[in-house]
């Protein structure tokens, strides 16, 4: 995993439950609710690797690897 995906995914977790903008490869955006969720293993803690930004009343579902950046909404 690397450093910039490491960094996306705990953004990700402090930012879960809130308003956020999604900024992705490409010059794309998303604004919503930010839902991002770790499950807890006998190993330690498993971070997905999609995101999911529920725009209105739809969900998107979104690849960490294509995510730019993630700010306040």
């Amino acid at each position: 995993m690397s450093d910039y995906t490491q960094a996306i995914k705990t953004q990700a977790v402090a930012m879960s439950g809130q308003t956020v903008v999604v900024n992705l490869i490409g010059g794309q955006s998303l604004t919503g609710t930010l839902a991002y969720t770790t499950t807890p293993r006998y190993y330690g803690i498993d971070f997905p690797d999609v995101l999911t930004v529920t725009v209105s009343t739809k969900a998107h579902t979104v690849r960490l690897d294509h995510v730019s950046s993630i700010g306040q909404g």
